[in-house]
C-alpha cells in the first residue's frame, strides 16, 4: 500500500486542461493553420509582389503581416480558450476540487481522500495513467483526471507510486 499526499492549486487544474486540449484534433489543426498556413501564405504573397511586381512597400506590410500573425494570434487564441475552459468551473467547483488530497494504492481500488470526504475507484474503471511536465494525470474517464503535481507532493514518493498505479491498472485491464 503506497500512499501519497499533495495539494491541488488552480494552476494545476489549469495545466491539466492545457494537457488535454493539446491533444483534441481539431484545435491542434486551429494552431497549425494560424502558426504556419495563413502566415506562410501571406509572406509567399509578399515575396510574389517584391519579385514579380517590384513593390517594396506592399511586400515588406505583407511580410511584416505575416510574422506579427504567426505569433500573436496562436498566444491571443491559447489565452483565450484557457479563458473558456477555465470559466466553465464555477466557484463551488473550484472550492470542492482544489485543496489537499491524500491518494493511496490499495490491491483493490485507488482511495483518494480530499476536505470533500473519501472517495474509491476500482482499478478496472480506470483508463490509463499519463505522466507530464511536473504533474500525473490518472484518467477516471476521458476528460476527467485526477490531478497530482509533483511540486506540492508533501509526503510519499511519487514515482514509486506512479509505478505501482501503472502496473494496477495494466493488470486491472
Amino acid at each position: 500500500m503506497i500512499e501519497i499526499q499533495y495539494e491541488l492549486r488552480e494552476k494545476d487544474l489549469k495545466a491539466f486542461n492545457d494537457h488535454q486540449l493539446k491533444s483534441v484534433q481539431s484545435v491542434q489543426k486551429s494552431m497549425r493553420r494560424h502558426q504556419a498556413t495563413i502566415p506562410g501564405m501571406l509572406i509567399l504573397i509578399a515575396l510574389v509582389s517584391w519579385f514579380y511586381m517590384q513593390d517594396s512597400l506592399t511586400a515588406a506590410w505583407l511580410g511584416l503581416s505575416g510574422l506579427l500573425w504567426g505569433v500573436f494570434v496562436p498566444l491571443y487564441l491559447n489565452w483565450s480558450m484557457r479563458r473558456k475552459v477555465f470559466r466553465l468551473y464555477s466557484e463551488e467547483d473550484k472550492s470542492r476540487i482544489l485543496g489537499k488530497y491524500t491518494l493511496r494504492s490499495e490491491p483493490d481500488e485507488l482511495v483518494e481522500i480530499s476536505h470533500s470526504g473519501e472517495s474509491r475507484i476500482q482499478w478496472k474503471d480506470l483508463l490509463r495513467i499519463e505522466a507530464g511536465k511536473g504533474y500525473a494525470f490518472i484518467f477516471v474517464s476521458v476528460d476527467s483526471a485526477v490531478i497530482i503535481p509533483s511540486s506540492t507532493v508533501s509526503s510519499g514518493n511519487i514515482r514509486e507510486f506512479f509505478d505501482d498505479v501503472e502496473q494496477r491498472i495494466e493488470k486491472a485491464a
